[in-house]
């Protein structure tokens, strides 16, 4: 009977990378390329658990970062991450239903919420999202401000910074990240 693979220490490696997706770790801890959804994979308990300890990491924050993809980022990038959230011509404009959202989210500090509105500001790194259980024991989708998950010596960093010096710490294009809400034109 083969012996069972030790999964990596997935803290180790966002600690090493700085950033890294979740579909990165997802295969490291799988040992390979996971195609399609790795709650089917044989290693999906072992995922599962390494991501949920990962999640408790305080050094490590969950964000949508790339792609609009889980993306996991160690502390000493975090100031850089915060220059990133605050400059508004990185992003698209949020639609209505996107702004109403975050002013709720602002006022009361977290909000439940669904649908394309929520998804469009974690994409914009306006919100996070954490799930929670519910008292019934459904799960929900609980939205708090970005900026609150981080203390002020890491906003205070992230204000001496450029948004130039906060791409390059998190090796990210030069050109406005290409995700969130588009708008097209129409067609005539």
């Amino acid at each position: 009977m083969p012996r069972a693979r030790k999964a990596p220490s997935l803290s180790a490696l966002v600690r090493a990378q700085g950033i890294v997706s979740e579909r990165a770790l997802v295969d490291a801890v799988a040992g390979g390329p996971v195609r399609g959804s790795w709650w089917g994979h044989p290693a999906s308990h072992a995922i599962f658990q390494a991501l949920q300890r990962l999640r408790e990491d305080p050094d490590v924050f969950l964000c949508k970062l790339r792609e609009g993809k889980q993306t996991y980022v160690h502390r000493r990038l975090w100031p850089a991450l915060l220059r990133l959230q605050a400059e508004a011509s990185a992003w698209p404009s949020l639609s209505a239903g996107a702004r109403g959202l975050l002013k709720k989210v602002e006022r009361a500090g977290a909000v439940r919420a669904t649908g394309p509105a929520r998804l469009e500001l974690e994409s914009a790194l306006r919100v996070v999202a954490r799930a929670e259980h519910t008292a019934s024991g459904a799960h929900a989708v609980v939205l708090s401000p970005f900026a609150s998950h981080f203390s002020a010596a890491d906003r205070s960093r992230a204000a001496r910074l450029t948004f130039g010096e906060a791409q390059a710490a998190l090796a990210l294009p030069a050109a406005p990240l290409p995700r969130g809400r588009r708008r097209q034109a129409r067609r005539r």
